[in-house]
């Protein structure tokens, strides 16, 4: 628990910083998966529109992992960087749930122009 911004103490979930950590490079690995499923499918059909679509899907996933890190910083503002409480370690996994989602989000993206660039069917 953690003071808010409106002093009223405002949970912090666990759940969700661990999620921010861990959707990024899931997301990421669900666009490679996805991408390499449907590559044959859409090498045969012509319907390139699939694989910008599993981007697309991965990039999505991505940006909720910022979102709800975001939003558990908002609770946990001001942590210090000593570390050693609860708080101080929301604070520490609210910022790597941003950054990882992030880095991941970007891979995705760079990972789509490819995609783009090229052909399934090379």
């Amino acid at each position: 628990m953690s003071v808010g911004e409106h002093g009223s103490e405002q949970p912090v979930s666990i759940a969700v910083l661990w999620w921010g950590i861990l959707i990024g490079p899931a997301a990421w690995a669900l666009d490679q998966g996805l991408s390499y499923a449907i590559d044959q499918h859409a090498c045969s059909t012509g319907h390139f529109y699939v694989l910008h679509l599993a981007s697309a899907a991965g990039f999505l996933f991505a940006l909720t992992g910022v979102l709800v890190a975001w939003r558990q910083l908002a609770f946990v503002r001001d942590g210090p960087d000593e570390g050693g409480s609860p708080r101080d370690r929301s604070w520490f996994m609210a910022w790597l749930g941003i950054l990882m989602s992030s880095i991941f989000g970007l891979t995705i993206i760079a990972l789509a122009v490819t995609k783009i660039v090229l052909s399934p069917c090379d």
